[in-house]
Formats: structure tokens, C-alpha cells, sequence
């Protein structure tokens, strides 16, 4: 692999530094938020807790397209402002409700079908927003900046998250959430005379939908790589949530060491998020994207046959290294290949397709986890195979080999 090139390596606009910070501090409010509504749900059952994760995903699911035409036609900062003061407004009312009548189903119920259909308009304006601070050739290092932060807050928004709740349950943590999102709306404030104003868009919603899904999946490169993400965001965003707990408990390993393998996978990422971030992307990122699939695939393959502990720590750092190799490349690419004013339509679809993904994948890989003649093993070793396919198909594509970061 060539080194990257010089403009990869210059500096990073001092407005993103501060968006970046904004956005890390509302990404530890969020993660504490979740914390707190997913304790406050599981005291009523694993079914009542499954509903309103549920009741939570659909209405952003089902208005993320909407969301994305609304950031793209009124301004990606605009609309993320818009989100951030709905959420301040959400979260601070929840303190007093959840004071006067604890934490009944339907306090929660509501919770979530509000705090889901703010995230359908606030996730594609804070995922498009890179785009909108930094020159193109910078988009690689500005994401590997965020990754690295997400995976330190990861860590550190769950454990606030155990603190607050333990200490005064949801009304704690929706405090703390609504002190980041004052954080936030400050910085977008600061922030908004500093970048250009939304570009034209054709009337009527449906129409801007429309031409947002006919520029993403007209165009050769942008629909090759968007097909990419949605297999392997089916392949490998289960692993955290769902395989990497099944794999520990097939070994009789405690909730710790589960928790310490999600780790490995997560010190995996960053790594590569901060090799990106100190010095760039390298050069066809489309290759490296498919060799990151590739690398991915053997870690999977470790974590299937390795059975001894540090080893399979070792196959989880792996499969981190590969996953942040594939998404550190992938994403500015993606991000790229279309112009400024449909990044938020574009990050529209990115987000419902992996939803999509995951909506599958998750039953789909649990109940094969427990056939007997297959188990966690079989499901690691077909994911490792499928992951190795995508990626070598990747690298059949012209159109994915030849493009750069530019």
C-alpha cells in the first residue's frame, strides 16, 4: 500500500473540533439515556422491555427518509438544531414526570415512540455534518476522529449510565441527557454562521425523497458501496449486541469477560480509527475497504476454532481491526461520491438500511445459534465465509477499485 497523500494530511478546520465536541458530549448523554431506558424497561419483563425497543425503532424507521429530505432541503445544522432543542426539551420534562409517577410502561412507551422519531431527523443531519465541515480529501481523518471518540465514550457513557441510574434511576439520566444536548445546541449556535446555507431543492417532500434515492442508487459507485454496507452491516453489526454474549456463554465465560471480548473488538477499530486520523486514509480506499472485509472474516474464523481465552481476545482484535478498516474507508467514500446538498438523504438511507439489516439478521442468526447440529461456532464460521465473499466480489468491482477519496 502507497502512503497518503499530502492533502490527507493537512490540518482539519478548527469547526470541526468544536462540532466534534458537541457531538461527543451529546453521544455520552445518549448512550447514558439508553442505558437508563433499557434498565428501567427490563424491571418489567424481557417482553415489555422488547416492545419498546421496538416502538423505539419503528417510527425512526419509518420517518428516516423524511428526515433525511428535511436536513438536505432546510440545512443539515438547521435540522440538527431543531432535533437537539426537541431532545433538551424531551429529556428535561422527564425529570419531573418520572418524579411524580416513577417509571410506568406507559412513561416509557411514550419515551420511546418520541425519542425515536426525533432520532429519524436528527441522525441524517449529524451523520452528513462531516461532509459539511471539511474539504473532501479531509472526510477520512474527520471520521476516524469521531470513532475514536465513540469508541472512548462507548466505554465511559455506559458507566455513567450505571452511576446515574443506580443513584436516582431515569430522571438522573434524562437530567444528564439534557445537559448535553444544552452542550450541543450551544455549539451548532456558535457554529452557524460558519458554513454555506442550504442548497435549492425541489418542491414537495416526496419529490426531494425521490431524487435523494435516484442519485444514491443511480450512480454506479455510490449504489455498489451502499449494497456493501447493507451485507455486512447483516454480517458484523450483530456481533456486539448479540454473538459476542452468545459465543461467551457457549464458553462458560461470566458477563465480564463478554464485555471484555466486545472490548477487543472495539480496541480493534480504534486502532485504525487513530492510524487514520494521525495520518490518513490510504489511497483506493475501495481496496482497502475489501481487505478489511477480508481481514474481518479471519478474525471470525479465530473466534469460531480458537477456544483458548487470550486467543480468542486476539481473533476479536482482529475482527475490530478489519471492521475499522472496511468502515474507515467505506464511509468517506461513500460520502464522497455524492454532492453536499444530498448528504442528509444519503445518510437517510445508509441508516434505514442497516436498521433493515439488523431487523433480519438479529432473529434470524439468534434462532441459528441455537440449532444444535450449528451453534454460535457454525454461525461465526458462516459469517467469516460470507464476510470473505463479500469481500472478494468488492474487489471484482472496477468501479470500487478504482475510487478515491477525492
Amino acid at each position: 500500500m502507497t502512503p497518503p497523500t499530502e492533502s490527507d494530511t493537512q490540518r482539519i478546520p478548527v469547526r470541526y473540533w468544536i462540532w466534534l465536541f458537541g457531538a461527543a458530549v451529546s453521544l455520552l448523554g445518549d448512550l447514558t439515556m439508553s442505558f437508563g431506558i433499557g434498565w428501567s424497561a427490563t424491571r418489567h419483563g424481557g417482553s415489555v422491555a422488547g416492545l419498546i425497543l421496538l416502538l423505539a425503532a419503528a417510527p425512526r424507521a419509518a420517518l428516516l427518509l423524511v428526515g433525511g429530505a428535511v436536513g438536505d432541503r432546510y440545512g443539515a445544522p438547521r435540522v440538527l438544531l431543531a432535533s437537539c432543542t426537541a431532545m433538551f426539551v424531551v429529556t428535561a420534562a422527564l425529570v419531573p414526570a418520572s418524579a411524580a409517577v416513577g417509571e410506568p410502561v406507559w412513561l416509557l412507551v411514550i419515551l420511546a415512540l418520541v425519542v425515536g422519531s426525533i432520532d429519524a431527523f436528527f441522525l441524517p443531519s449529524s451523520r452528513a455534518m462531516p461532509r459539511l465541515l471539511v474539504p473532501p480529501q479531509q472526510v477520512p481523518r474527520a471520521l476516524a476522529s469521531f470513532q475514536v471518540t465513540g469508541v472512548v465514550f462507548a466505554v465511559t457513557g455506559t458507566a455513567v449510565g450505571g452511576v446515574l441510574v443506580s443513584w436516582s434511576g431515569l430522571k438522573a439520566a434524562g437530567g444528564f441527557d439534557a445537559l448535553t444536548f444544552g452542550v450541543m445546541i450551544v455549539v451548532l449556535l456558535v457554529l452557524r454562521k460558519t458554513m454555506a446555507p442550504a442548497g435549492r431543492m425541489p418542491s414537495g417532500m416526496l419529490r426531494s425523497i425521490g431524487a435523494g434515492i435516484r442519485v444514491a442508487f443511480g450512480r454506479p459507485l455510490t449504489r455498489a458501496l451502499l449494497i456493501t454496507m447493507f451485507v455486512a452491516a447483516g454480517l458484523l453489526m450483530p456481533l456486539d449486541a448479540l454473538l459476542f454474549p452468545l459465543l461467551a456463554r457457549d464458553h462458560g465465560w461470566n458477563a465480564a469477560t463478554a464485555g471484555l471480548l466486545i472490548a477487543s473488538r472495539s480496541l480493534g477499530v480504534g486502532v485504525i480509527a487513530l492510524r487514520i486520523l494521525m495520518r490518513g486514509a490510504f489511497p483506493r480506499p475501495g481496496i482497502v475497504a475489501a481487505l478489511g472485509l477480508l481481514l474481518a472474516a479471519v478474525g471470525l474464523l479465530g473466534l469460531a476454532l480458537l477456544d483458548p481465552l487470550p486467543l480468542t481476545f486476539a481473533a476479536g482484535v482482529v475482527s475490530g481491526v478489519g471492521v475499522g478498516t472496511f468502515t474507515g474507508h467505506v464511509l468517506p467514500l461513500l460520502m464522497n461520491s455524492v454532492e453536499r446538498e444530498f448528504q442528509s438523504r444519503l445518510q437517510s438511507i445508509v441508516v434505514l438500511s442497516q436498521n433493515i439489516a439488523l431487523m433480519v439478521m438479529n432473529p434470524l442468526l439468534g434462532g441459528l445459534a441455537d440449532v444444535r447440529s450449528l451453534g454460535i461456532t457454525g454461525v461465526c464460521l458462516g459469517i467469516s465465509v460470507l464476510a470473505a465473499i463479500t469481500g472478494g466480489v468488492v474487489l471484482t468491482r472496477p468501479v470500487v477499485r478504482a475510487a478515491t477519496v477525492a
